[in-house]
C-alpha cells in the first residue's frame, strides 16, 4: 500500500476534495472544492464520489484506470456493486456532453477500467500533495546521481511529452476532418492524420479505430477506378482495431459505413446504440442514427438525437437545416423558415442549405421563389436535365392544370435514369403532391426496389449496384409532407416492406410516426 500511495494510489476520501486546487479539463474548469465542473455548456454541481473518481482519472490523463483502482482509492475498498461505478462514470460522461461540450471523454476499456481522453494542464494530484506538503519519492530524490537521473528521465520525458501530444493532435484533426459538415467534410486530411498516428502508435487500437474510419468515408468519395481498394483498405483497418480493441467505437462505426445496407435496418440501428453507449459523444453515430430515424419515418425520436448532436454542433449547417425539415414536417413552416433563411446567411455556398430551401419554398405553395432560386444559382442542382425536371414541376405546382401536370409527369419519368441530387425522390414528392399517385408509386419502386419500367441507374464510388443499394435505406423522402397522400395509399405498406422497413418497426415494436395516433 505504501508503494501505491508513493504514485499517487492511496485513498482519496471526499475531504480531501476541499484541499485540492482547481484544474482544467479540456474546455471545462474543474474545482474539485467546490465540486463543480464549468463549460461551453454552464456550471453543474458534481457529487462527491463522481468528483472523486473524476481527480483520480485526471492524476494520469491517458493512462487505463482499473475498476479496481478505483473502487480502492474512491470507495476506500469497501465492497460496493458494479452499478454504482458505472452510474458514476455515466455522470462523468453527461458532464462531457452537457457541459464540456465533449472536449473530454471518458473510455471504456473493456474487462479493465477507464481512461480519460482530454487534456489536463494542471495536475489534480500534484496540485493537492503540493498544497498538503507532500512530495514523491522523485521530487526528494537529491546528489548529483539524483540530479543526473532526473535529467534524464526528465529529457526522456519531454521527447514522449511531445510523441504523445502530437499522437492526440492528429486524433483530433482526424475528428475535424471527418466531423465537418458539408463543405469542411474533409475524409483525405482525416486520413492522413490517422496514418502518422498509426506510425507514432502502432499498437492503439483508437489509432486504428479513426483509420478505419478515414478509409471508410474516403471509400465514399473515391473515384470508381480505386473504390475496391478503398474499401478493402477500410476493412483491412477496421479488423486491426478490432483485434485490440473489440470495443473500439470508431471501429465499429467504420464497419457500419463499410457495411451500408447489407445490414438490416434493425442491426445498423443496434450498432449505432452499442456505439453510442461506448462514446456517448460519438457526434458521427449520433447522426447517423437521426438520419436512420428520419428515413425510418420516426421523425420524433430523430429529433431528440439531432438536438442532441446539436448541443455539440451548434453552428452545423446539416444539423440545423435537419432541424428545419423536422419543423416543416412537425407543421411549423415559420420556424422552419427562420431556421432556414438564417443559415441561408451564414452558409451561401451551401448546396445542403440550398436544397433545404428550396423544397420548403417548393412545397409550401410558394414555387415562384423556388423558380427564382433555380434560376438565380442552376449549378445547386445536378445537370440540365434536373433543371428541366424541376422547371416543369414548379410549373405544375403552380399552375395545377392538366397540361402542366402531364408536362410534370413526362419529365419525372424521363428523369430517374440521371443520377444526382433531387431527382428520384423529388419527383415522387412532387406527384404525390399533384395527386398523380399511380406514377408517383410507379418511380418509387423503380427507384427503391428496382421494380416496374422506370428503374434508376447510377454510377457512384461504390459501382451501380451498391450505389442503388444504398438508395434503399435513404427513404426519408417518404415521410415528408408531399408523400401524406401515398402514405395514406393501401400500396405504401407494401413499398415500405420491399425496403426492410415493416420488419424493423414490428422488431422494435414501434410504430411510424404517420400510424400514430396520439
Amino acid at each position: 500500500m505504501d508503494a501505491l500511495r508513493e504514485r499517487g494510489s492511496g485513498t482519496l476520501a471526499p475531504a480531501d476534495l476541499a484541499r485540492m486546487t482547481d484544474f482544467r479539463l479540456g474546455d471545462a474548469a474543474v474545482s474539485p472544492s467546490r465540486r463543480t465542473v464549468t463549460g461551453p455548456g454552464g456550471t453543474a454541481a458534481v457529487e462527491p464520489r463522481v468528483m472523486q473518481v473524476l481527480v483520480v482519472l485526471a492524476e494520469q490523463p491517458g493512462v487505463v484506470v482499473s475498476r479496481e483502482t478505483l473502487f480502492e482509492r474512491c470507495w476506500g475498498g469497501v465492497y460496493v456493486g458494479e452499478d454504482s461505478l458505472n452510474r458514476v462514470i455515466g455522470s462523468l460522461r453527461r458532464l462531457s456532453i452537457d457541459v464540456a461540450r465533449g472536449s473530454f471523454e471518458i473510455e471504456t476499456i473493456t474487462r479493465t477500467g477507464y481512461r480519460l481522453i482530454g487534456k489536463v494542464t494542471q495536475s489534480a494530484r500534484a496540485s493537492s500533495d503540493r498544497k498538503s506538503g507532500h512530495f514523491t519519492r522523485r521530487e526528494l530524490a537529491g546528489g548529483s546521481l539524483g540530479v543526473v537521473a532526473l535529467g534524464a528521465i526528465g529529457g526522456w520525458a519531454a521527447v514522449n511529452d511531445l510523441k504523445e501530444k502530437r499522437f492526440e493532435q492528429l486524433l483530433r484533426q482526424a475528428d475535424k476532418g471527418l466531423a465537418g459538415d458539408d463543405q469542411f467534410f474533409r475524409p483525405d486530411l482525416a486520413l492522413r492524420a490517422a496514418e502518422e498516428a498509426v506510425r507514432i502508435h502502432p499498437d492503439s487500437a483508437r489509432a486504428f479505430g479513426w483509420l478505419a474510419l478515414s478509409r471508410s468515408y474516403f471509400a465514399q468519395v473515391a473515384p470508381p477506378s480505386r473504390s475496391a481498394e478503398a474499401v478493402n483498405s477500410a476493412v483491412e483497418a477496421t479488423q486491426k482495431a478490432l483485434a485490440i480493441d473489440p470495443q473500439e467505437p470508431n471501429a465499429l462505426l467504420a464497419l457500419f459505413e463499410v457495411q451500408g445496407s447489407a445490414l438490416d435496418w434493425w442491426s445498423r440501428d443496434r450498432l449505432l446504440r452499442r456505439i453510442i453507449a461506448l462514446r456517448p459523444v460519438n457526434t458521427m453515430a449520433i447522426g447517423e442514427l437521426a438520419s436512420l430515424l428520419q428515413a425510418a419515418g420516426l421523425t420524433r425520436e430523430s429529433w431528440g438525437w439531432n438536438e442532441r448532436h446539436v448541443r455539440t454542433a451548434p453552428l452545423s449547417p446539416v444539423l440545423l437545416g435537419r432541424r428545419a425539415q423536422k419543423l416543416w414536417i412537425f407543421g411549423r413552416v415559420a420556424a422552419a423558415d427562420n431556421v432556414i433563411e438564417q443559415l441561408r446567411v451564414q452558409f451561401p455556398a451551401s448546396a445542403w442549405v440550398w436544397s433545404v430551401r428550396f423544397i420548403l419554398y417548393a412545397f409550401t405553395d410558394r414555387p415562384a421563389a423556388a423558380r427564382e432560386m433555380l434560376e438565380a444559382d442552376p449549378k445547386m442542382i445536378a445537370g440540365a436535365a434536373e433543371k428541366q425536371m424541376w422547371q416543369a414541376c414548379l410549373d405544375a405546382l403552380e399552375q395545377r392544370s392538366n397540361g402542366a401536370i402531364a408536362n410534370a409527369r413526362q419529365a419525372c419519368l424521363a428523369m430517374p435514369q440521371n443520377p444526382g441530387g433531387l431527382a428520384s425522390g423529388g419527383a415522387v414528392m412532387v406527384l404525390s403532391a399533384l395527386g398523380d399517385l399511380d406514377t408517383a408509386f410507379e418511380i418509387a419502386n423503380g427507384y427503391l426496389l428496382g421494380r416496374g419500367k422506370t428503374v434508376r441507374r447510377s454510377e457512384t464510388a461504390y459501382g451501380p449496384d451498391v450505389g442503388d443499394a444504398l438508395h434503399r435505406i435513404d427513404t426519408y423522402w417518404l415521410f415528408m409532407p408531399p408523400c401524406r397522400a401515398m402514405r395514406a395509399d393501401r400500396r405504401f405498406l407494401p413499398l415500405c416492406a420491399g425496403v426492410g422497413l415493416v420488419e424493423y418497426w414490428r422488431r422494435r415494436a414501434i410504430q411510424p410516426d404517420y400510424m400514430r395516433v396520439d
